[in-house]
């Protein structure tokens, strides 16, 4: 059986994301859009060194903020989460291969696109993004920017064929890990939690994520 990712994003206190980090999800999340209840304000926590990737998730952002927060925060992913097109994902690309060859202390990065999901016509829009993203990450369809922390109907991705890896968000709670542990579909490389597992915005139940992880990873803990 194949073993899905698990991200946990939206991390903004530091004494919960130590408890985040003892766990060792595959990813973690700093979102870095202002408007956001989860905004990363305490830059003390990057310097916590968990045994998971960084993520930096931003909404229409600039190229050179981006590339600042990936150089200070030494971010492994950027994820775009706003109104932000192929081409800018391609102009971000370019500049990040310039900085890779000027600067020799520039880390490489992924790009995730966060895209909205509501039928099936909303794939329509994902080819021009092939060329340009490593994953995308599909979330509840909404008017506002971030997670809406409601799910939408998963069996709408039978629908998606591109061959564009994705992780699923969209309100997944704990007990939705037995479901997802057997989600069938050859592109879904793991899961994006945040809300669901959370007892105040950016502040995560640390008990439930390490049982979704476990239950994930098929470890599920004997009380």
């Amino acid at each position: 059986m194949k073993r899905f990712q698990v991200k946990v994003c939206g991390n903004n206190n530091l004494e919960n994301f130590k408890e985040i980090a003892a766990i060792e999800p595959d990813y973690v999340g700093f979102i870095f859009y202002p408007k956001s209840k989860r905004f990363v304000k305490d830059k003390a926590i990057f310097d916590i060194f968990p045994n998971a990737e960084k993520v930096g998730v931003f909404v229409n952002d600039s190229i050179e903020n981006i590339l600042e927060k990936v150089e200070q925060y030494q971010l492994d992913v950027v994820q775009l989460h706003g109104d932000e097109t192929a081409y800018f994902c391609e102009k971000l690309i370019n500049q990040k291969h310039q900085r890779l060859i000027t600067d020799e202390n520039f880390l490489d990065f992924k790009i995730w696109k966060a895209v909205g999901i509501q039928s099936k016509d909303d794939f329509q829009q994902l080819t021009t993004y092939q060329q340009v993203v490593d994953s995308f990450v599909f979330d509840t369809k909404s008017s506002d920017y971030g997670g809406t922390g409601r799910k939408f109907n998963w069996q709408l991705l039978t629908n998606y064929q591109l061959s564009t890896p994705f992780l699923l968000s969209g309100g997944i709670e704990l007990e939705d890990a037995l479901l997802l542990k057997n989600f069938q579909h050859p592109r879904c490389i793991g899961f994006d939690i945040n809300s669901g597992f959370e007892s105040a915005p950016g502040i995560k139940k640390a008990d439930e994520v390490k049982q979704f992880i476990n239950t994930i990873d098929g470890r599920i803990e004997q009380n």
